[in-house]
């Protein structure tokens, strides 16, 4: 069990966990940048310090980016759960019950957006900066990187925020949400090969012109970036293996009968599987295929069917011509729980067992 990332509270922001790795992030940073530092004209000792305030400041850029996104999910009326700083930078955890296309491109476009801003005010105080080297050199570099931050974020691929723009966006022109996702879930694919590749063609050409350290940060981050890629496109295919479900196919004819029946009530026309059996209070068991198998053929006409049927289950009634992505939203919210088919007049029409929808999501 892995323990949970430590965590804080800043004013009405969600939690926000910090993980270990986010210091290996500060000092890596701080590495790659001290010989920039150091070429300022700073002494050794103040390089250092300047470099690991820098790497700390991109640490405070990627919270502010991610507290946009936080702050602008919320305000479309979605749950937000937690910020999360690690490793490879940070995500905002939340949850909507509904939010349309064009909300979900300005959630994914809040992030860079507050990155822009950081860099357009660091770059506006750079000349309040006269005579205090270390914080230019500061202001300079939290300008720059905030460009990057903005422009790589903003890139069409997922799992970057313009990618999951540009998602959104497909989907709600063409109305099919995992279509704009293999699109930008390959782009990002595309765009963690080069991630990779620049940096090291640049090495390959010229030995003495890149950093190895750079190189392997570089692997690290193509790396995290194939990965949701590739997660994003599973979840496509789970997407669309849920549009295309055949619920009426799935579902069983359903019959319902008093606990009080006799088990001769289940002749040889129904299907044991879609037989709920009702108690006194009206609560629905299912029966016990074993058990009913067992009864004596003597003892049929006396054995009442509450004596072979389970301990009552939730059954909840659903319109017959429900779609594959409400059926599994509502198996999401209540995993337990039959769904009871019903037409328009509420006559029962099938039964949907969860474990057959999980089967047929596996088997196509």
């Amino acid at each position: 069990m892995t323990t949970p990332a430590p965590g804080m509270r800043l004013g009405p922001l969600p939690p926000i966990h910090v993980s270990g790795g986010t210091l290996v992030t500060v000092v890596l940073l701080a590495v790659i940048v001290y010989p920039g530092v150091l070429r300022a004209g700073l002494a050794p000792g103040a390089s250092a310090a300047v470099a690991g305030v820098i790497g700390l400041g991109v640490i405070v850029s990627v919270l502010v980016h991610e507290a946009a996104h936080a702050v602008t999910a919320r305000a479309f009326g979605a749950q937000v759960d937690q910020i999360a700083l690690t490793l490879w930078g940070g995500h905002t955890r939340y949850r909507a019950v509904s939010m349309g296309w064009g909300a979900s491109v300005v959630v994914s476009l809040a992030g860079p957006a507050a990155n822009a801003l950081l860099a357009g005010a660091a770059h506006l105080a750079l000349p309040l900066s006269t005579g205090a080297p270390a914080v230019a050199v500061v202001l300079g570099y939290s300008a720059l990187l905030n460009v990057g931050l903005a422009v790589f974020n903003l890139l069409p691929g997922l799992p970057m925020d313009g990618g999951r723009a540009v998602e959104a966006l497909l989907g709600g022109l063409t109305g099919r949400r995992e279509l704009g996702t293999r699109i930008t879930a390959w782009i990002g694919r595309g765009i963690a090969v080069l991630v990779v590749g620049l940096p090291l063609l640049r090495i390959l050409r010229d030995p003495g012109s890149g950093s190895v350290l750079l190189l392997v940060w570089a692997v690290v981050i193509a790396m995290t970036l194939w990965q949701g890629a590739s997660a994003a496109l599973a979840d496509a295919r789970i997407s669309d293996r849920v549009r295309r479900l055949d619920v009426p196919a799935l579902a069983r004819p359903v019959a319902i009968l008093a606990g009080a029946s006799p088990v001769t009530a289940v002749h040889a026309g129904i299907d044991p599987a879609g037989v709920l059996v009702l108690d006194e209070q009206g609560r629905a068991g299912r029966l016990d295929p074993s058990a009913l198998a067992a009864v004596p053929i003597d003892a049929a006409p006396s054995t009442p069917l509450r004596a072979v049927a389970g301990p009552p289950v939730p059954v909840t009634p659903v319109p017959a011509d429900i779609g594959g992505d409400d059926l599994v939203a509502a198996l999401v919210a209540e995993p337990r729980a039959l769904r009871l088919l019903v037409d328009a007049t509420g006559r029962p029409v099938g039964l949907v067992d969860p474990d057959d929808v999980a089967r047929a999501l596996r088997l196509r």
